[in-house]
Parts: C-alpha cells; sequence; structure tokens
C-alpha cells in the first residue's frame, strides 16, 4: 500500500491520507498492507486508465450518474444483534442453536466430529466461521499445513469508547461524521466519529454521541490499561481536537482482542492455497474476516457462499 500511494502522490498522502484511513479501517499499517487485497479496485483502475487519478474520476462520474445513490453509511435501526435474533429465530424448528466452545475438529468416516468441551457432535459439514487463529486452532487435525497458513494471517486488536454528551458541550456543531488521526500526530486516539450524524435515530435529542477507536498494530496494548486510564486519556485528547471541557454524561468501553484481520503483502498467494487445501476436505467451509473482505457484507457474502457450497453438496443438480 505505501509503495503504491507513494509512486502515485507521494510520502505525504502516506502519512495523512491512506496511513490513517487503514488504521481507522484495518487497525494496519500501509507499509505491511497489500494493495491487491485490501484496494484491488484501484490496481483495476490504474490497470483499465493508465492513471489512478484519472480512474478514480471517471468511477465516481459514473457513480454520480446513477438514479439512486445509497446512503454512505448504513446499519440495522436496532442494532446488529438483531440481525443475529432474526436468523436464529428463521432457524426455530429446522434446526438447534447449540452455544458452547469447540475444542477440535476430527475426521470421522461419515464426515467429521467436533469436540467440545462437554461432549461431541458428529456431522457431514463444517464451517469454520471464526477468526483465522481460532480456525487454525480447531482445523490442526484436518490439515497442518492449513492450520499453519491460518495461524499465520495477522490480526489487530481494537477498542471503542462511547462516550456522551451535552450538546451545549461543544463551542460549535459537530459537522461531518468525525475525524481520523495520523499516526505522526497520534497519541491514542486512532479515529472518532460523531454517532447522531451518521445514526440520528441513536441519540436523542440534546445529547452527541461520540465513538472513539483506539488500539491497531501498533497500539495493542492498550486493551491492557484501565478503564479509568482510557478514559482519562481519550477525554484529555478529545479535549486537544475538538476543543470541548466537559466531562463525559456516561461512557462504555468495549475491548475486540485479535479481531481486525491483516491483508499483509503475500495475502493472495496465501489465501490462494488455503482455499485449494480447504476444497481437498470434503465438506470443509471458511468464512470470516480473514480472507476476502473485513467488513460486515464481505462476511455476509462468505457466509453466503458457504451454505451454497453445502446446499449443492447436498443436493446435486
Amino acid at each position: 500500500m505505501a509503495e503504491f500511494v507513494t509512486s502515485h502522490y507521494g510520502a505525504e498522502a502516506v502519512d495523512y491520507l491512506a496511513e490513517p484511513l487503514l488504521s481507522g479501517i484495518y487497525g494496519g499499517s500501509p507499509s505491511t498492507l497489500s494493495i491487491t487485497s485490501v484496494l484491488p479496485r484501484f490496481v483495476e483502475l490504474e490497470a483499465k486508465y493508465g492513471s489512478l487519478t484519472k480512474g478514480v474520476l471517471a468511477e465516481m462520474k459514473a457513480n454520480k450518474a446513477q438514479s439512486k445513490r445509497l446512503p454512505l453509511f448504513r446499519t440495522l435501526k436496532g442494532g446488529l444483534g438483531q440481525m443475529v435474533a432474526a436468523l436464529e429465530s428463521r432457524l426455530d424448528g429446522h434446526a438447534k442453536v447449540l452455544h458452547g466452545r469447540a475444542q477440535a475438529v476430527e475426521r470421522t468416516g461419515g464426515g467429521f466430529r467436533i469436540r467440545l468441551d462437554d461432549g461431541s457432535i458428529e456431522c457431514g459439514q463444517v464451517v469454520l466461521a471464526c477468526e483465522a487463529h481460532n480456525a487454525a486452532r480447531l482445523a490442526g487435525s484436518l490439515d497442518g499445513r492449513l492450520a499453519d497458513l491460518l495461524g499465520s494471517i495477522a490480526y489487530s486488536s481494537s477498542m471503542t469508547v462511547a462516550l456522551g454528551f451535552p450538546a451545549s458541550a461543544f463551542p460549535k456543531p459537530l459537522n461531518g461524521f468525525g475525524f481520523l488521526v495520523p499516526k505522526r500526530e497520534r497519541r491514542r486516539l486512532v479515529a472518532c466519529t460523531w454517532v447522531g450524524t451518521k445514526f440520528s435515530h441513536r441519540v436523542p435529542t440534546g445529547t452527541i454521541l461520540l465513538r472513539c477507536f483506539l488500539g491497531g498494530m501498533d497500539d495493542g496494548g492498550i486493551l491492557s490499561v484501565s478503564d479509568d486510564a482510557i478514559l482519562d486519556a481519550v477525554v484529555k485528547e478529545l479535549h486537544d481536537i475538538v476543543g470541548l471541557r466537559a466531562a463525559p454524561a456516561f461512557s462504555r468501553i468495549f475491548r475486540w482482542p485479535r479481531s481486525m484481520a491483516q491483508y499483509t503483502v503475500g495475502h493472495p498467494g496465501r489465501l490462494a492455497e488455503i482455499e485449494a487445501r480447504a476444497a481437498a476436505i470434503p465438506g470443509l467451509q471458511l468464512a470470516g474476516n480473514a480472507y476476502t473482505g473485513i467488513g460486515i457484507p464481505d462476511c455476509i457474502r462468505m457466509g453466503k457462499q458457504a451454505a451454497e457450497a453445502i446446499s449443492r453438496a447436498l443436493c446435486p443438480a
């Protein structure tokens, strides 16, 4: 990523555009992430138009010509848990939902045995829809090389800090959607978003809700810092950046250890071998943010692909 952006726009574009954007999305560094895995569309546009700038401008023009523009940010009004609850409801009467920790997945004559803390499950099809480092632990008895490849996918840790303030605490309106902090100027905050600007239904009138992001590959140690110290650091940085002088009316801290997959240089080749080895194990599917996209839509797409593969195996045309 760093080499690609530098060759087109210079080192400053890496420091003040690519790095903060990639830190906010991946929690990673442009010096290690693969351009063909993270932003393959940019590579395609450069190849098609002979210039990345010409390609981006042409695509922007084409998008403006569309009759209906979708909103930049979308979510479920009842929270993302609403989607999980809906899926579980649709399964009612058709499948049993178990809540437990799998210890290993083993091959049997008719398929697989999933060893749990308190027993096992026999099945013909398995989808490992979890972080690659957990998939590696489960796949060890199926294919050692596959487990090694899965375990080689790096992950960064992240943290979100939600802070609520009365609107009167801010010296001027919060325009836009928030801000990113370049690494050169960063202390702890990676990014901050104005939740009410993105999703007005989530914030009552007269209240400002900020969602702050911390962590990443360069600051994984933040997860071990106490809540009090985190709040103190975040509020002080917000005072400097935004200019507010009030203490938050409420706060919530969420820690996400090893949650954001890193598509580092060499990821396409690594992924090709992972897919080939998984395909050689009949009944095994992989899904999750470690392969071809880290966003929720990407994970939904991979889940659908896994379900379709199982459907084809059980009901061949």
